[in-house]
């Protein structure tokens, strides 16, 4: 297999014209892969033919296979698992292309799969920082309200942005919106946000008229979009000095997980949430518990952060 390795490297430099870089990185992962069928890797592997030179054309899917397992043994990062493996899809490709293989087993070997990284969320007391700003113009009253209806909401930014003035329940404490699909659901609002949006209309009322229309808008009085709304979280959180991103999304994430921390079912927090598959809802639980986690470790006297103070 090493004088089809040496070929493709030709190939490489002379039709690809690849950089020494790519050549280098390509020849060390197929020698390290031609090294472990020949037995000379630190793996414990029973060698094909007692260890000699494996031709190109005798490896099979399984092998590759075994390769990519003592690859997660080793405990190499998805990231590098996935090279070795495009690697090989690469190498194997050229070598059926030329006719030199009659079949490509690298075909049939898929990538690991991407990890999702948790959803990140606020603490309490950071969005109460968020919200804590002077209010003084038309666009303090609007930013605030919106805001503190996001986080008592948990809607979509895409919502809130559609959303109208007619939708709004005050009675009831409560807001229709039209999620994914044209789905209609009801959020509920706490008596903060319905302060809060009450005084942004009244001073919306000033400025335009009666409200009607949607139920946030611009300095101009048009629908304000979810790109504007995107820049208005984004500004306040900036203002107070949260150094990580704030997005909607964040703010949808706090809501969930704020739910799930104080006992919520998660049944219940899928509907508010308009999740239609609960799985999508589940990713929250393994943020409450990292959050619990971390919890534990700073206040249990014998954890490993307080044993022996």
């Amino acid at each position: 297999m090493y004088a089809e390795i040496d070929r493709f490297m030709d190939y490489l430099v002379s039709e690809r014209n690849a950089s020494p870089m790519t050549v280098k990185s390509y020849n060390d992962d197929l020698v390290q892969f031609a090294d472990f069928l020949a037995g000379l890797g630190d793996e414990e592997f029973d060698a094909p033919k007692g260890g000699a030179d494996l031709p190109a054309g005798e490896i099979t899917p399984e092998l590759i296979r075994a390769f990519v397992e003592s690859c997660y043994d080793r405990s190499l990062k998805k990231s590098s698992i996935s090279r070795k493996i495009a690697c090989l899809k690469s190498f194997y490709t050229y070598l059926y292309n030329e006719r030199i293989v009659k079949s490509n087993p690298a075909a049939e070997v898929s990538f690991p799969r991407k990890d999702k990284p948790l959803p990140r969320f606020l603490y309490n007391r950071e969005v109460e920082r968020i919200l804590d700003f002077p209010v003084e113009s038309f666009r303090d009253f609007r930013d605030r309200a919106i805001l503190a209806t996001f986080y008592a909401t948990g809607a979509r930014v895409s919502e809130l942005a559609a959303a109208e003035y007619k939708d709004l329940d005050f009675h009831g404490q409560s807001l229709r919106v039209f999620g994914k699909g044209s789905r209609e659901r009801i959020v509920f609002l706490t008596g903060e946000a319905v302060k809060l949006i009450r005084t942004y209309l009244a001073e919306r009322g000033k400025r335009f008229g009666s409200p009607g229309g949607p139920l946030f808008v611009n300095a101009r009085g048009g629908r304000l979009s979810a790109r504007g709304i995107f820049g208005i979280v984004d500004k306040r959180a900036r203002a107070a000095g949260l150094l990580a991103r704030v997005t909607p999304h964040t703010l949808r994430h706090s809501f969930a997980t704020e739910l799930l921390n104080n006992g919520a079912d998660i049944r219940a927090v899928q509907e508010m949430l308009g999740h239609q598959n609960i799985s999508t809802t589940q990713v929250y639980t393994h943020t409450t518990k990292s959050r619990l986690k971390k919890v534990y470790r700073r206040c249990h006297p014998h954890s490993d952060e307080n044993y022996g103070k």
